[in-house]
């Protein structure tokens, strides 16, 4: 039974190499492959159905205890014991693979895997021909891994060549001498997706046209109240299949997503001997050897510590330290406070943006209030409020993103004694301002800090509005006054509810304003991040050895709350930290070499840092 649960899995996971792989110089008259995967996962793991349907049946009385997570041993386990499991849906995500070409077998192997006859399946299985240095083994160990979890969420990972400067030029030739030999990075994992896993998850979804939820009662006979009736609880009904499907998209789910990734790789053939024993169980536990999370991928390594029971050897946060045990609200109120900090910055290295932002919002709100708004090319209205979202960008390198904003307002109007919107601003703005590409970014980002009970309840415009009342130095309306002394101030890494309000175009059609409404109102969120499991796999049991660099400045991830976490007797404790204000929240693509080999250093004890 077990070993027909094992070819069956073999079919299910579904492994592919889309494309033959790419070939590039890296230095030293060295070569690296990159290949790019893709994998099909289920949509829901067994034991996240089962923590679901448990969180389901608890009181909102329910003790901390009893919310706790339950750390998962095996993310395949449930398909080698119960064969319903393979009824459970998939979805596909994508990753890639790199590896150093240092020697005439690997060379050998590239070129085999670059035959054209090949299907994606069998470049796969021609992939894992290589896998080890034991001939007579096709998997590849992980320990000699890296896994890279990208920041977001919403938006998919860079190119492993052209995107990230720390990869892999010198990060595999240094990070070779530690452990890694390949670094695995997932370049769209869902909550830094597809849209079409939307599409395909709401396929058939009926959700209430932007009217807002009222229903025809023309499309069911007439003005019949039972009809009207029936027809509002299948919205009701498909609202709240849209929104648990949506929910599927978080830190947990990723998490085990990579848990899945990392099984295929080390048992990419399953099978059984005669005592009905899988690879797996008779090798024992096969963590990745090492992750690194940037940002929000910081985030998904807090919850792979809290959820899964072996979890990475070495664990590297980069800017990535979840503000866990902060209620949502307080997160953006202190965020509010750094944005404006950023603003100041900002204008202090381009003083004459000043009077051209606020020229700028002025022209906005009278267009606003004339009922004339500005159109920008993909269908969205250009207000003030959307305007003053590029400050998404402040958390960056002054030399670059600062530099970049400037550009952008600079070119605003068509010459600098005209008040004429430019059409190179507003194609300018559609580029730099990428939710409706991205919308699972608007849907889910406060969810990331939705740990167990409690709705975010649009957190960041909530403490957008106090700070207005409190401060009118917060007010755009007032600050764009020529009159009025204080710069404008810009928005930063915030979603609200405008958003879905015609500002942009593809977030307010298809029912994504109900939808957005409904997700910010849920309160039933599983928790993401466990104390007592990561102190286990941390300080007690010692699984994973971890070390972060935590930028002073960081606009995106607050430092404080970040260092209420790393002291002795708190759940990070086990972390050693490298603070710094050389960087901001860009640092791993700024200057990600040096910063990564210092954290690995760290890791090992090799640097005494802290000192």
């Amino acid at each position: 039974m077990k070993r027909l649960m094992a070819d069956k899995m073999q079919k299910y996971r579904n492994h592919r190499i889309i494309t033959p792989p790419a070939a590039h110089p890296c230095g030293d008259a060295n070569r690296m492959m990159v290949t790019e995967h893709k994998i099909s996962i289920p949509l829901t793991h067994p034991d996240l159905k089962v923590a679901i349907m448990n969180n389901e049946q608890l009181s909102s009385t329910a003790s901390e205890e009893q919310r706790r997570i339950v750390p998962v041993e095996r993310i395949d386990g449930a398909f080698l014991t119960n064969n319903e499991a393979f009824d459970e849906p998939t979805i596909d995500v994508y990753f890639t693979i790199t590896e150093l070409l240092s020697n005439a077998q690997d060379e050998a192997h590239f070129h085999a895997l670059q035959n054209p006859n090949l299907s994606p399946s069998q470049r796969a299985a021609v992939y894992f021909q290589k896998g080890s240095n034991d001939d007579d083994d096709s998997s590849i160990d992980p320990s000699r891994m890296m896994l890279y979890l990208q920041g977001g969420p919403g938006f998919g990972c860079a190119s492993p060549v052209s995107g990230l400067s720390w990869h892999p030029v010198p990060v595999l030739g240094q990070l070779r001498y530690y452990w890694v030999e390949r670094l695995v990075m997932l370049m769209a994992s869902r909550s830094n997706g597809l849209y079409s896993w939307i599409n395909v998850g709401l396929g058939g979804v009926v959700l209430f046209k932007e009217g807002e939820g009222k229903v025809v009662g023309e499309e069911f006979g007439g003005d019949s109240d039972a009809r009207m009736m029936l027809l509002q609880a299948r919205q009701q009904k498909a609202l709240k299949e849209a929104t648990d499907y949506l929910s599927l998209f978080r830190a947990d789910s990723i998490v085990r997503d990579a848990e899945w990734i990392r099984e295929s790789l080390a048992n990419p053939f399953p099978s059984v001997d005669d005592d009905g024993n899988d690879d797996a169980a008779v090798n024992g536990p096969q963590p990745w050897g090492g992750a690194l999370g940037q940002s929000f991928g910081g985030f998904c390594l807090t919850t792979y510590l809290s959820s899964i029971q072996n979890p990475p050897e070495l664990v590297y946060f980069t800017g990535g330290i979840a503000p866990m045990n902060t209620p949502v609200r307080e997160v953006y109120d202190r965020l509010w406070l750094r944005v404006r900090e950023r603003s100041w910055k900002y204008y202090e290295q381009y003083p004459g943006d000043v009077a051209t932002v606020k020229k700028i919002v002025r022209k906005l709100l009278a267009h606003e209030n004339s009922a004339d708004p500005i159109i920008l090319p993909s269908g969205g209205i250009l207000t003030a409020r959307r305007f003053l979202q590029i400050g998404l960008a402040l958390g960056g390198s002054p030399g670059t993103s600062f530099a970049n904003m400037h550009s952008v307002i600079n070119s605003a109007f068509v010459d600098e004694d005209s008040d004429e919107i430019s059409n190179a601003f507003l194609k300018t703005i559609d580029y730099e301002q990428s939710f409706d590409d991205a919308p699972l970014y608007f849907l889910l980002h406060e969810s990331i800090y939705a740990d167990g009970e409690g709705a975010t309840q649009w957190a960041a415009n909530q403490s957008y509005e106090s700070h207005v009342k409190a401060n009118s130095e917060f007010d755009y309306r007032v600050t764009s006054e020529e009159d009025n002394s204080n710069p404008t101030l810009f928005f930063g890494e915030m979603v609200f509810p405008f958003m879905a309000h015609g500002d942009f175009s593809e977030l307010s059609n298809s029912g994504m304003r109900t939808l957005s409404e409904a997700l910010a109102e849920k309160s039933d969120w599983l928790p993401l991040f466990d104390e007592t499991n990561m102190r286990t796999a941390l300080v007690h049991k010692k699984k994973s050895r971890a070390a972060a660099a935590c930028y002073y400045d960081d606009m995106y991830v607050d430092f404080e709350c970040a260092m209420k976490l790393v002291q002795r007797g708190c759940p990070l404790e086990g972390v050693k930290v490298y603070v710094t204000n050389e960087y901001q929240h860009s640092g791993l693509r700024d200057d990600g070499a040096n910063i990564i080999n210092k954290l690995a250093a760290m890791s090992k004890n090799r640097l005494h840092v802290p000192s």
